[in-house]
């Protein structure tokens, strides 16, 4: 499946990816000159580096609750 496959059909986010205990499971599922969009699955205590991108960012949280930091400020979700 290429990583633009998904714009050509609707699609339910959660059935895009899978949760994997103890994991960090990540899968791009639009990738484009303009900017990507990655769905993430984390299992509880795993996380992200602090990063900047050069895209803006969106998070939706499908369920659980997350710290998230921009630009400094420590947000939970």
């Amino acid at each position: 499946m290429n990583e633009n496959e998904h714009l050509h059909a609707p699609n339910e986010l959660e059935k895009l990816i899978d949760y994997q205990t103890g994991l960090l499971v990540s899968k791009t599922i639009i990738k484009q000159p303009t900017g990507t969009i990655t769905l993430f699955a984390f299992d509880k205590g795993e996380g992200l580096s602090e990063h900047t991108t050069p895209f803006d960012a969106l998070v939706y949280l499908m369920g659980g609750e997350a710290e998230i930091t921009i630009a400094g400020k420590v947000n939970i979700v």
